[in-house]
């Protein structure tokens, strides 16, 4: 079992084991420039924000090659740098577009539907790194903004709804933070990385809790990526560790993955993670320019 050495680090490795991965470096069809984000339809599909090759490329479960749009630009339907992105109750995908300062969407297929965003201090304008993206039930779109540290929430149209957050350490404030989920009950977890910490809030943004500090302790992390298991326990990228750890609703540790225990070589510069509707985690890893499943062990 790995460990981290001269640490109090605890690693358990219970409820997954190492499947497959696709990808690797290049512009091909199925190839990727530091990919960045996951996000699953309704039908299982995959989509990936291929963050250099500036596009979104789809796949089926298994990694089978669907389609693939974007290009580098800012007119309607290119990105610059996409990062984070999501999909909807009705399949429409939502892109942040990192560059460009702007939130796209786009159907299933990738035809360009709407944009909104620009780059200004304002209610629905992002700073140079608009990151990640996630959806509510209610199919409200929140959006980290990480050089501004906040989050904004708009419609599914782009309305702006609200937003919270400040630069600082305190309850409520992040600095630079990455990503965000939401659980069954609508609350909203966000990784708020250079504080070294979680943050839950309500889904208008009133503070509840948080967890995490500096280190290569249990509880102890710089948290990228964020996802949520289907029993509402929080799954997150811990950059330093080059694991995936996971913890209770409430900021209970539960167990950590690390790759280079299994059958896979390791993590090489691990980004973000989502789990799809059977708990099996997928990951980015921006250094091999891949994506790896690890499968939920039932």
């Amino acid at each position: 079992m790995a460990a981290i050495p001269n640490s109090s680090f605890s690693a358990k490795i219970l409820d997954y084991k190492f499947l497959k991965k696709w990808g690797s470096s290049g512009s091909g069809d199925g190839q990727f420039n530091q990919p960045h984000s996951i996000a699953f339809d309704r039908f299982g599909n995959v989509y990936v924000s291929d963050t250099n090759n500036h596009r979104i490329q789809k796949f089926s479960a298994d990694g089978k090659f669907i389609t693939k749009w974007g290009s580098n630009g800012s007119e309607d339907g290119q990105f610059s740098y996409p990062e984070g992105l999501d999909i909807d109750s009705v399949g429409n995908v939502y892109v942040a577009d990192t560059g460009n300062s702007r939130i796209e969407k786009f159907s299933a297929d990738g035809k360009f539907i709407t944009k909104w965003g620009s780059r200004g201090l304002g209610d629905g304008q992002f700073s140079r790194h608009v990151h990640g993206i996630t959806i509510d039930t209610s199919d409200n779109i929140y959006a980290t903004d990480r050089f501004h540290h906040n989050i904004q929430k708009f419609s599914a149209d782009g309305k702006f709804i609200t937003k919270w957050g400040s630069e600082g350490s305190g309850d409520g404030q992040f600095n630079q933070p990455h990503s965000c989920v939401i659980n069954s009950l609508g609350n909203v977890y966000v990784s708020d990385t250079n504080n070294h910490r979680i943050q839950k809030f309500s889904a208008d943004g009133k503070f509840i809790t948080k967890w995490g500090s500096e280190g290569t302790g249990n509880e102890q992390f710089t948290p990228l990526g964020i996802g949520i298991d289907s029993s509402d326990n929080i799954y997150l990228v811990d950059q330093r560790k080059s694991s995936v750890e996971r913890y209770t609703s409430d900021g209970v540790f539960i167990e950590s993955l690390i790759p280079q225990a299994q059958e896979d070589k390791g993590l090489s510069s691990l980004e973000d993670l989502e789990l799809d509707q059977n708990d099996n985690i997928y990951v980015t890893d921006r250094g091999e320019h891949n994506i790896k499943i690890f499968a939920h062990v039932k």
